[in-house]
């Protein structure tokens, strides 16, 4: 668990590690929640947009790297795969 210290104005640094993790950028809106134990910080904004942005990356590259392969059977692969990380988001959200 890292530690951080509160500066002037109430400001604290997001530790590199966690702030890479969920891709936060500079202008990014955190949610504050007051927890029974705590204060939870809760990313709001660009998540969406960047998970898009990285799906379509990775569409991209699959397609780049599997131009031989019948578009069919790369179609196949594709839907494949979206539903499984469908799958796993709901997971996560409980559904």
């Amino acid at each position: 668990m890292s530690q951080v210290k509160i500066r002037s104005g109430g400001q604290v640094t997001i530790p590199p590690r966690i702030f890479s993790k969920y891709r936060l950028q500079e202008g990014d809106t955190l949610e504050v929640c007051d927890a029974e134990n705590g204060i939870v910080l809760i990313p709001k904004n660009g998540a969406p947009k960047k998970t898009k942005d990285r799906f379509w990356e990775l569409i991209e590259k699959t397609w780049a790297r599997n131009r031989n392969i019948d578009s069919r059977a790369l179609d196949r692969t594709i839907n494949r795969a979206v539903r499984a990380y469908r799958a796993e988001e709901r997971k996560k959200l409980g559904r």
